[in-house]
């Protein structure tokens, strides 16, 4: 009789950490002494597909990792949880950028509560050409910057000026300029996609809350949103190598930077490209909107005065 030597069969995979996304935000962390050598740490972590609690003990703490970091599960073997935490082996932090993570996913709901803000910003990120999604999120990769882009205003005292002003700013000019590029064979939807996103991005350090307000920081005093966008834009994409095609990157800077009527002794360019004239128009039309909005009267006739509107708005009503 021969002997058979079977395979001894793998383990199964765990079906639940298959589904869960590969990475999270850090929304909660603490630590506990659990004797002299060993602390333990405990986390909430946020992902728009799953929310848990985890804790690991360790020797050393990882200053690397605090409230709003992009992290990774180490896991422990099978996950068991433990008063509620699940036990894992620890938290990696995800320091370099990665190109395919959808960051508008790991928005906790204490930094936007209106997830319909959040969801109309992923699906406009999903559309950008990879290249675009990897400056993106080379850009916003740190926590506060990403927050203040998101929780920040869009101006002092004009159109948007509120909580998530400049989020909701955001959103109406790129799907307005989106709207007037179909069938323009003349636009570039990636670039202008882009420039959208990011020129008014640079308000995320042009404003602070001090006191009893808004106020202007120093960078926004002396330098301003459009100069900082470009820093940022140029810091990411050395940084994380970011390889973006030529047209396309000269195209995002020009629609960003160009002016229309601005002194020739300043340097900036006039609008050359469809992009460039339909952000303007776009940002425009978004600010114009918003301010009537808060202006005009509830039925007809006239609103409140505004400076930025150079007067009062006027509401026609339905005709008897």
């Amino acid at each position: 009789m021969t002997e058979q030597h079977l395979p001894i069969p793998s383990a199964a995979p765990d079906n639940v950490v298959a589904k869960l996304p590969p990475i999270f935000r850090v929304e909660s962390i603490s630590r506990l002494p659990l004797d002299n050598h060993y602390a333990l740490n405990r986390a909430v972590l946020f992902h728009e597909r799953a929310s848990l609690m985890v804790e690991w003990p360790s020797r050393k703490v990882d200053a690397r990792l605090g409230v709003g970091s992009l992290v990774s599960i180490r896991w422990l073997g099978r996950p068991e949880s433990l008063g509620g935490a699940v036990r894992i082996s620890r938290l990696a932090v995800l320091e370099r950028p990665e190109a395919s993570v959808d960051l508008f996913q790991t928005i906790p709901t204490a930094w936007v509560q209106e997830r319909a803000l959040v969801s109309r910003a992923s699906a406009l990120w999903h559309r950008l050409p990879p290249h675009f999604q990897h400056l993106f999120n080379a850009i916003f990769w740190d926590a506060s910057r990403l927050h203040r882009y998101l929780l920040g205003a869009s101006s002092l005292r004009g159109h948007h000026s509120g909580a998530h002003g400049n989020l909701r700013h955001t959103l109406e000019v790129a799907e307005q300029a989106l709207k007037m590029a179909e069938n323009q064979a003349l636009a570039c939807p990636d670039v202008l996609l882009m420039a959208a996103l990011l020129h008014d991005a640079g308000k995320a350090d042009e404003y602070c809350l001090r006191g009893s307000g808004l106020k202007m920081t120093t960078r926004g005093k002396l330098i301003g949103h459009r100069h900082t966008i470009i820093e940022w834009i140029a810091a990411a994409v050395a940084s994380a190598r970011i390889c973006i095609p030529e047209p396309h990157y000269v195209g995002l800077i020009h629609a960003l930077t160009s002016a229309r009527g601005a002194p020739e002794w300043l340097g900036l360019r006039e609008p050359c490209t469809l992009d460039a004239i339909l952000l303007s128009a776009a940002d425009r039309l978004s600010g114009q909107i918003e301010l009537m909005a808060r202006h005009s009267p509830a039925q007809a006739g006239f609103g409140r005065f505004h400076p930025h509107l150079r007067g009062q708005p006027y509401v026609v009503g339905t005709s008897v």
